[in-house]
């Protein structure tokens, strides 16, 4: 068996380095690699470099950088189809919580807010943010990724309205009332802006800008700056005042009589 010197490992690991290899695994990978195959292969005596030169040119075709550069790309494919597995889970996970309490909400049954709360948060915090790192990883200018993200923050505020006029808790209106100026004035200029600019999403952008702009009125059109509990209860003590001061004007009106 040929004796691997500490002087050879620094050759290897010198020369790794040199042609592009970056990565610390992948360097001692490689490094156990060669010298196994040298224990293998040389006997004393053999020349250790020229036997190194022929064997590291099993593992690339032109230069070794493209070693590097296929690991990276497997990890992050790998990466990819992990989110994109967790992000179609928590969809379907959140729809079916939704669907779920809905249902149970309709039939008062025990439960229903607890499914809708947690169908609404694993919307809005697993998958429209996945669905955002991922699409942000197919688009290169920052523009598109902009009105991704600023359309991801949308989705994620009208989710939380949702979840707020559900559960009645202070704040719906507000984030109602975001949701619509966010829509309104940022993304749907945005999304017009870029889509636009490009012959071949020209039309499809204009008719999706139409939708939305009607949509986006939509929710204004529901918009309550008033409470509606606030004006009712307003109404009800107007309507005692005037009671009891009719009341007050038929008595006097009684005892003249």
């Amino acid at each position: 068996m040929y004796c691997i010197t500490d002087q050879h490992i620094d050759f290897i690991l010198d020369d790794i380095r040199r042609n592009g290899i970056e990565t610390e695994d992948l360097q001692f990978n490689l490094l156990d690699h060669i010298c196994c195959l040298a224990e293998q292969t040389l006997r004393e005596g053999d020349d250790f470099e020229g036997f190194y030169r022929q064997a590291i040119k099993q593992f690339y075709q032109k230069e070794l950088r493209e070693l590097e550069e296929e690991t990276i790309l497997l990890l992050t494919f790998k990466h990819y189809f992990m989110m994109k597995k967790i992000m179609i889970a928590g969809g379907l996970l959140s729809l079916l919580g939704y669907l779920s309490g809905s249902f149970f909400k309709i039939m008062h049954w025990p439960g229903a807010n607890i499914m809708m709360t947690s169908g609404i948060l694993l919307m809005s915090f697993v998958f429209l943010p996945l669905v955002f790192i991922l699409k942000a990883k197919e688009i290169n200018t920052g523009l598109e990724k902009l009105t991704i993200a600023i359309g991801t923050l949308l989705g994620m505020l009208f989710c939380l309205d949702v979840l707020f006029t559900i559960n009645h808790w202070p704040g719906a209106t507000a984030l109602w009332l975001a949701t619509v100026c966010l829509s309104a004035f940022i993304f749907i200029p945005l999304y017009a802006f870029t889509g636009i600019r490009k012959p071949e999403t020209r039309i499809n952008t204009i008719l999706t800008t139409i939708v939305l702009a009607g949509f986006t009125s939509l929710l204004f059109s529901m918009v309550r700056l008033r409470p509606a509990a606030k004006a009712n209860e307003e109404q009800v003590y107007s309507y005692l005042q005037n009671e009891q001061i009719w009341g007050k004007l038929a008595g006097r009106a009684t005892a003249q009589n």
